[in-house]
């Protein structure tokens, strides 16, 4: 009994210092509500995918291209995220979402440990990292991926030469991670990568890793919609829709643009000093550029970086003694952390933060019908949380794409034929911020005020 358990202490001890980053972090993303806009919409998926146990593969919720198809590849990420909601409310999918992030944490701690880097050049690496990912850390499928990148970055790292039983974990990954989101082409093309350093590098020994690429490329198409996943993340790195924030490119004065271009001169500089290594240059290149097309993929470099960055420092910054936790306290420190990230989740918020959205317009949007206009950004949350009003326009920009986008944005800033397109799609309501030019506008042409937020966030009008 005690010969079993000692493998267990092993793995805990020596895990002990990423179980307790993972915790820490844990218990500040458990604590912070939900604001997403997305979040709405793909909770209304998965809600519908539950309660009719078939995917949803055209539109219902608007009014603009209901009846369209569009692509159903994140549909178990949605389920997920439907369930947990099921199961706990609002703060089920908080703890979702603070389970993956701290997933990330725990890995991201893993590959910034490489070569027994000490705590206090690969805490602040690991702090850095995960300050970049924050802008991501939105309840959505995408967090899956921000979970098993690094996952699968530590694994394939970790991994001697030649054949590995770790890498028979790839595949199963994969597989998993194909329907969760479509970060998994990222996924793919890291592994391609690897191999094909593993076969430059070690010749035939490289050959265990090329052959279970092969296998996560084939089990890839295990998805409902292989080809549309595929085409809908080629169109977001090839076109990024620019109006999103997340796509646009890095901006340094924001603090995660500032600390992810403190990453790129950090190992700019330390490979000047200090040379590095093919799979660094085969790797962290892509991704730098990938970076560079829009600031949601800064943290895909800044988490590859830090595999490399933390023996790097290490070998620069001369040698210094600093303290270090007795092995025999590092297990029931750590211990102590994953207790108090459990106990934290009874208090995760049991509601979203709804500042942003009109709330209050809710009750009189529901006791009329007709097209409703409304702005971009609350297009999720009427599809929640008023389902029986087809919104215009909602955050699945793909589907607006080509027309209906378009469209939108000539109204509610008065270009020319805005009138024109009023009468196209019947218009007879609309919900928008009271600063745009047509809500000005159609106040002055007769259209009634409905009601109205007194901040001054939102106002809803009536053709007369």
């Amino acid at each position: 009994m005690a010969s079993a358990s000692r493998p267990l202490r092993a793995a805990l001890s020596g895990n002990a210092y990423p179980l307790a980053v993972a915790s820490a972090v844990f218990i500040i993303a458990v604590g912070l509500p939900s604001t997403d806009s997305d979040t709405y919409w793909h909770l209304a998926m998965g809600r519908w995918m539950l309660d009719h146990r078939e995917f949803l593969r055209q539109d219902i919720f608007s009014s603009t291209v209901a009846g369209t198809h569009f692509g159903i590849g994140e549909w178990l990420g949605q389920l997920a995220f439907a369930s947990s909601f099921a199961a706990g409310g609002w703060a089920g999918v908080a703890i979702l979402r603070a389970t993956l992030i701290a997933v990330s944490a725990f890995f991201v701690v893993r590959l910034a440990r490489r070569g027994e880097t000490p705590w206090w050049i690969s805490l602040p690496l690991v702090v850095a990292a995960l300050l970049v990912s924050k802008i991501t850390w939105t309840d959505r499928p995408l967090l899956f991926t921000l979970a098993l990148f690094p996952a699968m970055l530590e694994l394939v790292l970790s991994s001697p030469a030649g054949f590995s039983r770790r890498l028979l974990v790839l595949p199963p990954l994969f597989l998993l991670w194909t329907n969760l989101h479509g970060g998994f082409l990222l996924g793919v093309a890291v592994l391609v990568i690897f191999a094909v350093e593993s076969i430059l590098t070690n010749g035939r020994r490289g050959l265990p890793l090329v052959l279970v690429a092969m296998a996560c490329i084939a089990v890839t198409f295990l998805n409902p919609a292989p080809l549309e996943l595929a085409g809908a993340a080629r169109e977001d790195f090839l076109h990024p829709p620019r109006f999103l924030t997340e796509f646009l490119p890095p901006d340094v004065v924001t603090p995660a643009g500032a600390l992810f271009a403190g990453f790129v001169m950090l190992v700019i500089g330390s490979a000047l000093l200090r040379g590095g290594s093919l799979v660094e240059a085969l790797l962290l290149a892509p991704l730098l550029y990938l970076a560079f097309t829009a600031q949601r993929q800064m943290l895909f470099f800044c988490f590859a970086a830090t595999a490399f960055l933390g023996t790097r420092l290490h070998s620069l910054i001369p040698s210094r003694r600093a303290f270090e936790l007795p092995p025999p306290v590092r297990a029931p420190v750590a211990l102590v952390l994953v207790i108090a990230a459990v106990a934290s989740a009874f208090a995760a918020p049991a509601r979203p933060d709804e500042r942003a959205y009109p709330a209050g317009a809710l009750e009189a949007l529901r006791s009329d019908s007709g097209v409703l206009l409304n702005e971009y950004d609350w297009g999720g949350y009427l599809i929640f949380n008023l389902p029986e009003r087809p919104v215009f326009i909602d955050g699945r920009y793909v589907p607006y794409l080509g027309g209906v986008l378009d469209d939108y944005r000539a109204l509610v800033a008065l270009r020319p034929g805005w009138q024109d397109l009023l009468d196209k799609y019947k218009v007879n309501e609309l919900l928008l911020r009271p600063q745009r030019p047509l809500a000005v506008a159609l106040r002055e042409d007769g259209w009634r005020v409905r009601t109205s937020d007194r901040d001054g966030r939102w106002i809803v009008l009536v053709r007369p």
